[in-house]
């Protein structure tokens, strides 16, 4: 008896203390910062770090999201919303957007407030062009573009100085902005799939960039500042008009593989011979002559190239 007295006396103190501690009261509803629906992440808005909406047939997403002061994470991919409310952008602790997928016709005129905002997808919807308030999103480091409606983006675009991976691949861009080469950390780019025509100069000025893709262009041309992009590793030009490539691709001691299927190319410049680097050349669908063929192979005995 006197055991279980104690026992039941000590029972008494701790829910007093919990009555009376309200970080221990209020910590329980916060165990769980993941929310699967709207209704659940605004009964505990306080807590939510993460909202999961994907693929729940939304047509619209309510202003109400924006009362959820603490979430990092949003996910609204692989639904049928049309545009997204202007109270999204009130979000400053938002650190990740999902909205590809949808149908989006557009995106809020004030998005480039999420200050914090990491990693930005909006592929595969119909839009057409980027608020010039992007330039605002100055921790963004991921920016995948892809599968849109875009013939160009806004020169605010190389504003983003933490970028490191964009893809604008899959879209009908005629252009790219002047202000490319202020994207100094861009690692990773995929503009292929578009209708480019010429790159600016500026392009050289990405001196961390390790792999470029531009196949599938109208590029008749390439600009000599290409050469300046030391860490390149990886370049992809197939599908392209070009007819020669600049002898500053000499420059490029970091490429590892070049890849130039259908062009019109009947050789490739001797600087190559300077990479040390150089594993792979692929060539198909060119007019190379047989000669041209072995010569090409004799000046760069280290790299495998493929004619056919």
């Amino acid at each position: 008896m006197r055991l279980r007295h104690c026992i039941l006396v000590l029972l008494g103190v701790a829910l007093q203390a919990l009555r009376g501690n309200t970080c221990l009261a209020q910590a329980a509803p916060c165990a769980t910062p993941a929310a699967f629906t709207l209704t659940e992440a605004l009964g505990r808005p306080a807590c939510v770090r993460e909202l999961n909406l994907r693929g729940q047939a939304l047509e619209q997403l309510p202003a109400s999201v924006a009362t959820l002061p603490r979430l990092h994470r949003l996910y609204a991919h692989e639904n049928h919303l049309r545009h997204l409310p202007d109270a999204l952008t009130r979000l400053d602790s938002l650190r990740v957007l999902f909205v590809n997928k949808n149908g989006l016709l557009d995106l809020p005129p004030a998005l480039g407030n999420l200050h914090r905002l990491q990693q930005l997808q909006i592929d595969q919807n119909a839009l057409s062009e980027l608020p010039p308030s992007i330039g605002g999103l100055d921790s963004l480091r991921f920016l995948l573009a892809a599968w849109n409606n875009f013939t160009s983006f806004p020169e605010q675009l190389g504003e983003l100085s933490e970028l490191e991976y964009f893809d604008g691949s899959h879209n009908q861009l005629l252009f790219l902005p002047t202000s490319l080469g202020g994207l100094r950390n861009l690692r990773y780019v995929y503009l292929n799939d578009n209708k480019l025509e010429r790159l600016p100069d500026q392009l050289g000025a990405l001196s961390k960039l390790q792999e470029l893709n531009l196949a599938n262009n109208e590029l008749e041309a390439l600009p000599a500042s290409l050469g300046r992009c030391q860490a390149l590793a990886v370049l992809i030009l197939s599908g392209n008009q070009l007819k020669e490539l600049p002898r500053s691709m000499g420059r490029l001691r970091n490429l590892e593989m070049l890849i130039l299927n259908d062009n019109q190319l009947t050789g490739l410049p001797r600087s190559l011979r300077r990479l040390p680097k150089l594993k792979t050349i692929i060539v198909r669908g060119n007019a190379f002559t047989p000669e041209a063929s072995r010569r090409l192979q004799a000046s760069l005995p280290q790299t495998k190239i493929y004619f056919q």
